[in-house]
């Protein structure tokens, strides 16, 4: 049936997103951007439903809620709240409200809402016809007074089914995952949250679920806290729906009957995803300080050097010994920079700031600075950059250093070379369909399969104390970020041939991939005993160092 909704929202971008969907379910938005304009609508129009939200600057959310309940009793009351503000959703039940929704709102959750708000209506309809007193009456009393004139058995299964909806609303509404098991470890209720991420899983058995097991685990917490009737924590890895791993928290809790007897254990999961990866990330900028430490201690000590060759050949008033000096100088420099400017980025979490960008004006851009990079060497460099390139949408201050970063590596494998001859660095680009090619070519010292296959690691370097290991590692990075591939060719004393393909529209790419064929259903998974460590969660893996 369709109803008039009031929508009582200052935010005008939210107020018309809200108008939008109740008018797409046949349902009459009513407007109102001021408490005092919601209040004057409720009067002159009676809407059978409202929204409201929380978060209104002119007036105290509840405060107005309880005007509007006073106002119009038989008017139902969609509360909205930010998620910091669960509180006040669960007074506005309190108070009244029918439901309350958690910003930002999907549009399932609000129809969810939104019919339950329809069955109460149909129930108090029920109530009204009962005691001759239509739902339409803006006089029509509050459900308390009408207990005189219904039966007894009515009014409570009124009450009992407004309690077990205000119930379901906190249950659902937590954010958190929840499950309840029986004394057979069958799984008899989900919250939304963990159907929506992993599925409804409602009737399973959780070893059948987390690990595939026809009989329980050795180690479960669940059973400990039918044993003990005590509260259990425990930290494992589960994989979503659509195969995102997770790594969450879970806190088991008894559920007793009238008896006092352990009949269900509840379990709920905090999903501490980001958390880890912000300790990853600690834990590794620890491990790069180490990294580094040494080879900063190198580049110092043979800018020192540098200065001293300066120092006596001034003194001597030998020139070349000055210009040999100053050279060394120069590449120390030129490695701190370097040094500098990675450990920056790598530090900086940063988003890609995509822009049109010409392929051929970037492609030179690139070369000149690789260009001047091999010939201070005294290497050989080629620019073969293809006719009709076009353009592509990247970033080209993250894009440009990233295959600077290729070509600096090209141009340390030549010189690494102890076999002496004129080395040659070739930089190739070239079109197919909508994917920019990127070649760099050296013919220097090669890589064997056990380097190949650790190029890309962080902190792997083969350079000794000149390298940090993040060169690769950030080139690879960023092309990811682009929905790119490396891929690298190479051989021992043979040269190394890197090939970097970059698609023309990364974030269209990107989103078809992430759209991409529905991924079949995965149950969440336990990690193994050894790794479920209450307490604490998975230790970091170690890098790969040299």
């Amino acid at each position: 049936m369709a109803h008039k909704i009031l929508l009582v929202v200052e935010d005008d971008e939210l107020r018309r997103a809200l108008a939008a969907m109740v008018s797409r379910w046949a349902h009459t938005p009513v407007s109102a951007a001021d408490p005092g304009e919601a209040l004057s609508l409720l009067l002159r129009e009676s809407p059978p439903l409202a929204i409201l939200d929380n978060a209104l600057v002119s007036a105290d959310g509840l405060g107005l809620l309880a005007q509007l309940r006073a106002a119009r009793p038989w008017t139902e009351i969609i509360y909205l709240v930010r998620p910091d503000k669960l509180e006040r959703g669960a007074k506005a039940l309190e108070q009244g409200a029918s439901d309350f929704l958690v910003k930002p709102l999907s549009p399932s959750r609000l129809a969810v809402a939104v019919k339950r708000a329809q069955e109460r209506l149909s129930t108090k309809r029920k109530l009204a016809v009962l005691s001759g007193q239509p739902l339409d009456d803006p006089a029509a009393p509050e459900l308390d007074i009408l207990s005189e004139e219904l039966s007894h058995g009515t009014v409570c299964q009124t009450q009992l089914y407004d309690s077990q909806q205000k119930y379901q609303q906190l249950f659902d509404e937590v954010p958190c995952y929840i499950s309840v098991l029986d004394r057979d470890f069958r799984i008899t209720a989900l919250n939304r949250r963990f159907k929506e991420d992993f599925g409804n899983l409602a009737g399973h058995y959780c070893f059948d679920v987390y690990k595939g097991l026809c009989e329980g685990c050795p180690e479960c917490p669940v059973a400990d806290t039918f044993r003990d009737g005590q509260s259990h924590q425990y930290e494992q890895v589960v994989t979503a729906l659509r195969g995102e791993q997770y790594n969450v928290l879970t806190w088991t809790a008894p559920i007793r009957d009238s008896g006092g007897e352990i009949s269900q254990v509840m379990e709920m999961s905090t999903n501490i995803t980001q958390i880890r990866k912000l300790q990853d990330h600690l834990s590794s900028l620890g491990m790069l300080i180490g990294s580094i430490s040494h080879g900063v201690k190198g580049l110092i000590t043979a800018l020192d050097g540098g200065m001293y060759g300066i120092r006596v050949g001034l003194e001597k008033k030998d020139y070349e010994r000055v210009m040999k000096g100053w050279e060394v100088v120069q590449i120390m420099v030129g490695r701190i920079r370097r040094t500098v400017l990675d450990v920056l980025y790598y530090a900086k979490d940063r988003d890609l700031l995509s822009e049109e960008v010409e392929v051929a004006g970037f492609a030179r851009q690139v070369a000149l600075t690789g260009e001047n990079a091999a010939k201070k060497q005294g290497l050989e460099f080629e620019a073969i950059i293809g006719p009709d390139l076009g353009v592509f949408a990247v970033d080209p201050n993250a894009l440009n250093p990233a295959l600077f970063n290729i070509l600096e590596n090209a141009v340390d494998a030549c010189l690494a070379d102890r076999n002496g001859g004129r080395h040659k660095i070739t930089f190739k680009v070239s079109r197919e369909d909508d994917v920019v090619v990127f070649d760099v070519i050296d013919d220097g010292m090669g890589m064997d399969e056990a380097t190949k296959e650790k190029i890309f690691t962080l902190f792997f370097t083969s350079k000794g104390s000149s390298g940090t290991g993040l060169g690769l590692f950030i080139a690879n990075d960023t092309v990811q970020q682009h929905a790119g591939t490396i891929t690298v060719d190479s051989e021992p004393g043979q040269g190394s041939h890197f090939h970097v393909r970059i698609p023309v529209r990364p974030r269209a790419r990107l989103r078809e991939a992430q759209a991409g064929p529905e991924a079949l259903p995965q149950m969440p998974t336990r990690p193994a005993p050894q790794t479920n460590r209450r307490g604490g969660g998975p230790r970091p893996a170690e890098a790969e160092t040299r």
